[in-house]
């Protein structure tokens, strides 16, 4: 596998990064900023944005301490599923959520955490599924999602290489071929010693029949940028609408301005990768021929007068015999009477 088609866009190795603006639980359990951040998603040309869809109660024991990342962000006593039950959406929600994507012209994503939330994306006829870290190794989960015969995103933060060939595995002996595997470090933000871009070419090496992502929980785009060059064809990275917003996730998220200034120098990079070939370019054959020399005459040479160091020389432009040529010349007559500063062509030679 090495192409998957998601509602009319390709994903494959000659096509553009498929690139996710991670909404996750940005929205603080509000439609309208749900709705505002569709709206700076579409503003900034990502091709999907993605939430995540849980329900609370079937994805975290009640005393479940917060992870560190998400104290920090508010120091409070509420445990975890006292957080997040704050950002649970409906199905009915999150069917408004899909229907307004398609109005904005954006392709709506969501991470199940739970079955009944996978049964409520299947309902909405998500166009893949996305696995979460915390679920790359819940086989009952996973099993689950390859029933529904949709392509999968498989987050592998917190795991061993191990650990991913036996996800991997599992996914396709339950029918599922069409695999992209995302590099990721599970930590927000991620500090750059932590990123392992280097992950990504382990990645290509060990599954040559995948696709190969990348889920940027650090700060900046610099990360991002650098699994460009590595090869990725799928980037999710988190956006908010303000970073000051209560919420777990908002540091470690891109402002509006910034996911757009992301999507360009994504653009940017992958137009500057070019291809592996190395010929010159259109507009540089044009600058070749002022920029490079060619062979001219150092002084008056009359005819029958024999090339050598004494008379010619290499000066611009470069339309005449090139320098690597200049050798060869050397002991040849001349056929001609040219001034100084001529350029000398292969007919002026005897």
């Amino acid at each position: 596998m090495k192409e998957i088609i998601i509602n009319g866009k390709k994903i494959g190795e000659d096509s553009p990064i498929f690139l996710i603006g991670e909404a996750g639980v940005n929205h603080n359990g509000e439609m309208s900023i749900a709705k505002k951040l569709i709206d700076k998603a579409s503003e900034a040309n990502v091709d999907a944005v993605k939430f995540q869809t849980f329900i609370t109660d079937q994805l975290v024991l009640k005393e479940v301490p917060k992870a560190d990342y998400q104290r920090k962000t508010k120091n409070d006593n509420e445990n975890f599923a006292e957080m997040v039950k704050k950002y649970e959406f409906t199905k009915d929600q999150f069917k408004i959520l899909r229907n307004y994507c398609v109005k904005k012209g954006i392709i709506f994503l969501s991470t199940p955490f739970d079955e009944t939330s996978v049964e409520w994306l299947e309902g909405l006829n998500v166009p893949i599924f996305k696995v979460g870290s915390g679920d790359m190794n819940n086989f009952p989960l996973l099993k689950l999602i390859c029933t529904k015969k949709k392509p999968i995103f498989l987050s592998t933060g917190m795991s061993t290489l191990k650990e991913v060939e036996e996800s991997l595995n599992f996914i396709k002996l339950n029918g599922i071929s069409e695999i992209v595997i995302f590099q990721c470090t599970s930590d927000y933000p991620t500090p750059y010693e932590d990123i392992n871009l280097n992950v990504i070419d382990t990645y290509k090496k060990t599954f040559p029949n995948n696709l190969i992502g990348f889920s940027d929980h650090s700060e900046g785009i610099e990360a991002s940028i650098g699994a460009v060059v590595k090869g990725v064809k799928v980037i999710e990275k988190h956006f908010t609408l303000n970073k000051d917003m209560e919420g777990p996730d908002h540091k470690a998220s891109l402002d509006p301005d910034e996911l757009s200034r992301w999507v360009l120098s994504i653009r940017n990079v992958e137009k500057a990768l070019g291809k592996p070939e190395k010929i010159p370019s259109k507009s540089e054959l044009e600058i070749a021929k002022v920029a490079r020399k060619s062979i001219v005459t150092l002084k008056d040479i009359k005819k029958g007068v024999f090339l050598s160091v004494e008379n010619i020389t290499v000066k611009r432009p470069g339309i005449g015999i090139s320098p690597t040529k200049f050798e060869k010349i050397l002991g040849k007559k001349i056929n001609k009477d040219l001034p100084k500063d001529s350029i000398i062509n292969w007919e002026d030679i005897e």
